[in-house]
């Protein structure tokens, strides 16, 4: 759990993991410069299972990898300082790894609540496998603060990237790499409570994470589907105009639409032909300009 200036919702989020069923872990909790009473707040805390790093600020990536340089566990999950984790939700992962020992990285349904804790939603993510792969190349299907990982996979791969130019959004990029080594899944039920606030690291650095994970689709469109770098910004344009429909015809959405699923076809079919691909969009555009 890594913590910056958490005072406002960090007793309840390490409450949350304490109080989980299943109750052989250590929490690891690194205080990343906080200012405020974050550090007064985890002191709080007798639990023997709580181990406390501190050191100056340098990001959340960097206190991830901290934080995974410290894990004895086989499995690592992450939480979040202004998030929930449900009482079974550790118990419940742990039984699913346990039950596929291809699996790498497996995440949770979860609700979103607002800055005083009251239900706003939920977020309602696809499960397989196959889709999931297919998705993380254009999105992503997980919510950081529910997924678990193999220690031992996420230590192969290096952690989370440090690189400026990629990070944030770190977990969309890591999510990139870790599924190259295995299994990745999403539990149908509704195990975390994911807070929406103006505070939350997603509001802040909403521009930088925007230019980021349109980098790393294109990259992902270029290494998966031999698309040119033109033909990339141009696709992941169309997803971006799709998905904002106010800024999108009905005739736009569809093509984007077809050509998704058609994709998905090529990428469970692990054939791609990009002429076959280039003609059927020469004619779904057909069909949208007429």
């Amino acid at each position: 759990m890594p913590v910056f200036n958490g005072e406002r919702t960090l007793k309840a989020s390490v409450e949350s993991v304490l109080l989980q069923s299943y109750s052989n872990f250590e929490l690891i909790i690194i205080d990343d410069g906080s200012q405020d009473q974050s550090s007064a707040i985890i002191k709080l805390f007798s639990d023997k299972r709580i181990r406390v790093f501190t050191q100056t600020n340098s990001g959340l990536a960097r206190a991830l990898n901290v934080a995974i340089s410290h894990s004895n566990g086989e499995f690592i999950a992450r939480q979040d300082q202004d998030d929930i984790s449900m009482p079974t939700r550790i118990e419940k992962q742990v039984r699913k790894f346990n039950q596929n020992s291809g699996l790498v990285l497996l995440g949770t349904r979860g609700r979103t609540i607002n800055h005083d804790g009251k239900q706003l939603g939920k977020i309602r993510l696809p499960v397989r496998n196959l889709d999931l792969k297919y998705l993380i190349i254009f999105s992503n299907p997980f919510i950081h603060t529910s997924v678990m990982m193999r220690t031992n996979v996420l230590k192969q791969i290096g952690g989370y990237s440090e690189d400026n130019d990629k990070q944030p959004p770190e977990d969309f990029e890591l999510w990139g790499r870790i599924k190259e080594l295995g299994d990745i899944e999403n539990l149908k039920e509704y195990l975390v409570h994911y807070r929406i606030s103006a505070a939350s690291m997603s509001r802040q650095y909403e521009d930088t994470i925007a230019i980021n994970y349109k980098k790393i689709v294109v990259e992902n469109l270029q290494k998966l589907f031999h698309f040119s770098e033109r033909d990339a910004i141009a696709f992941f344009s169309l997803q971006f105009l799709s998905q904002n429909q106010y800024r999108c015809s009905v005739k736009l959405r569809l093509l984007y639409k077809f050509t998704f699923r058609f994709m998905k076809l090529q990428f469970e079919s692990h054939i791609f032909s990009m002429t076959v691909y280039k003609s059927t969009l020469k004619m779904l555009l057909r069909i949208c300009i007429k």
